[in-house]
């Protein structure tokens, strides 16, 4: 497989993963973090993102090692996006199901405390979603 070959790979593979399309909720980081993926798909070197960025290659190829280290800030994650054409997308995802289910976990074992604590206060409380 020929160096060209590879970038195509890389190149059909990313936009797949990213398309509009699918759901982000598999979405997994590449090992090395999603600037040298995206860099390398583009065909880009790490000089032509420091020209963008008026800085050096040294200080793109850094980014690329505090990201995939889970040290870089959001900031500087949107700045090289942005020098490679692309806009940084956050958000924060359940690892399981909706965030209704979520939402329904975290009240229940809220719900839960209390009535542990009215409990050993010698006051009782009814669930208020179970019929009495």
């Amino acid at each position: 497989m020929t160096k060209a070959d590879i970038k195509s790979l890389r190149l059909i593979q990313l936009g797949e993963q990213l398309s509009p399309e699918r759901t982000i909720i598999g979405l997994e980081r590449p090992s090395a973090g999603w600037l040298r993926a995206i860099r390398q798909a583009l065909g880009l070197s790490l000089k032509a993102v420091a020209v963008r960025l008026d800085q050096t290659p040294q200080a793109v190829k850094q980014a690329e090692e505090s990201e995939a280290a889970r040290t870089i800030s959001l900031k500087r994650l949107e700045a090289v996006a942005e020098a490679m054409g692309c806009r940084l997308v956050y958000a924060l995802v359940p690892r399981q199901g909706s965030l209704s289910a979520l939402a329904r976990t975290h009240e229940t074992a809220a719900l839960n405390s209390v009535q542990r604590t009215m409990a050993l206060e010698g006051q009782p409380v009814a669930n208020p979603r179970e019929p009495s």
